[in-house]
Parts: structure tokens; sequence; C-alpha cells
């Protein structure tokens, strides 16, 4: 899928709409409805340390997702993938930054609301993570970007920077 900047910046955000709408919304609030928990999160400093944790994290996002639309002329998308294997920034450090990020809004869930089963869910979202990643991601980038893609593995590290 190709297209001008301001379509891959729509398609870019209403993707990062709908998986947030599912990932940390809809599915966390569906697990603590079912574990008979409140939506409101319980008081004290868990709100804080939570809340920042989702703003940084999301923060910290944007600025990836630009980044695919900027260096990768695509979006973060599985259907609108980059052209280009993104090398820069954090990413000249390590491969999935994304990830981990998504992994951070859930884990900032879990000390919002201080729940055990949306810890659970975190470690759950990162093993499914992992297993995509390894799985089938990585796969799909080596055929297409080929010798390029094996230097950028040889250089950085999946979930942990190398230097």
């Amino acid at each position: 899928m190709s297209g001008s900047l301001a379509a891959r910046i729509a398609r870019a955000l209403l993707g990062g709409i709908w998986f947030a709408g599912w990932f940390f919304a809809a599915f966390p609030a569906a697990l603590l409805w079912l574990c008979g928990a409140s939506l409101v999160p319980p008081p004290g400093a868990n709100r804080l340390l939570g809340a920042a944790l989702i703003a940084a994290a999301h923060v910290a996002l944007v600025a990836l997702v630009a980044q695919f639309l900027r260096d990768g002329a695509g979006t973060q998308l599985p259907f609108d993938p980059p052209t280009r294997v993104v090398a820069r920034g954090i990413y000249a450090r390590v491969r999935n930054p994304m990830y981990a990020t998504y992994v951070a809004i859930a884990c900032g869930e879990a000390v919002l609301y201080r729940s055990g089963p949306l810890a659970a869910y975190a470690l759950a979202l990162a093993a499914l993570f992992h297993a995509y990643v390894v799985r089938v991601e990585e796969p799909r980038l080596q055929t297409r970007f080929g010798v390029d893609y094996d230097r950028y593995c040889e250089a950085t590290g999946r979930w942990w920077p190398r230097r």
C-alpha cells in the first residue's frame, strides 16, 4: 500500500486508535470486569506511577510511529509496512521498541489499577509479541529486505540494545 504522506499518517493514526482501543481499553476493561474489579483506579501513588508510565510510553510510541513514517516510508501496520529498513534513532540500537512501548502501556495499566490480572495480561502480551516477532515478522522482513535486514539484525538486539 502506498500513497501520500497524509494518507500514511491517516492510516497510522486510525490503525493506532483501533489497536489501542482493543488492547489497551476493551481487553483490559473486560478483564477487570470479569475479575470483579472497578474500572476506576484505586487511590494512591499507583495512580501517578501508572499514569506516568502510560504517558511516557505513548510519547515514545508517537515518536516511533513518526520515525516509521519519515524514515521507512510506511506505517506500523502489517498491511502498510515501511518500505525501507528503519535503523536510525532508537532503532539503531534495538529492533522492536514499539512492541516494548505496548508492553509498557499494559504494565502502566497494571500499576494504575494495582491489578494482578492486568500484570498477567502484560506478560501475556509480551509473550505473544515475542512469538509474533520471531515466527512471523522477522522472516517477512528478512524476505523483504534481505542482506540489509541481516546486517541490521547483526548490529541490533531484538529486545535489548547491544551497544
